[in-house]
């Protein structure tokens, strides 16, 4: 297993901006892993969101699918699911500009490079809510189009991303 993950692109967001996109998908790997470390908005109470994009561009249609099963410290386990969504929901939960407040995950991406195929992700997250609750999840989501991407694109529901490290990596065949 040495060696398997082939660091393609990194940024590192230390002051506010709209968004971030990771491109660097190709034919070349299979799968495709996203690591997100110490994701934070600049507004509080917002949802942090997640989107495909084509030739450098986020795809804003509505093709996005996605559930997840939520394990929330201190009060009930929740599903969340949507279909036809012009985003992907990666936390159930809001985050916060506390401290502490802080979203990781990782993201595996499947199909991507296949034009006749659609492209699947699986996630994994962990963070800290505006509420200062810890939460987990997994799921993950179809983009319902049959097309070519080749990176992907966070944002949040409103306002800045403040701070937060972008990784993308090949998993080697």
């Amino acid at each position: 297993m040495a060696g398997s993950l082939i660091k393609i692109a990194e940024t590192t967001v230390s002051s506010a901006v709209s968004s971030v996109t990771i491109t660097g998908i190709d034919d070349t790997y299979n799968v495709y892993k996203v690591l997100v470390k110490n994701l934070q908005p600049e507004t509080n109470q917002v949802y942090p969101f997640m989107r495909f994009t084509e030739s450098g561009t986020a795809n804003t249609s509505a093709s996005y699918d996605y559930g997840d099963k939520n394990l929330k410290a201190g009060f009930s386990y929740s599903n969340m699911a949507s279909a036809n969504q012009t985003n992907f929901y990666i936390l159930s939960e809001q985050l916060g500009t506390g401290t502490q407040e802080l979203l990781n995950g990782n993201f595996f991406i499947f199909n991507a490079s296949n034009g006749s195929e659609r492209t699947y992700f699986t996630q994994e997250t962990t963070a800290i809510d505006h509420n200062s609750n810890h939460l987990g999840s997994q799921g993950g989501g179809v983009f319902k189009q049959n097309s070519v991407v080749d990176g992907v694109n966070f944002f949040m529901s409103s306002g800045n991303i403040a701070s937060g490290h972008f990784q993308l990596f090949g998993l080697r065949k």
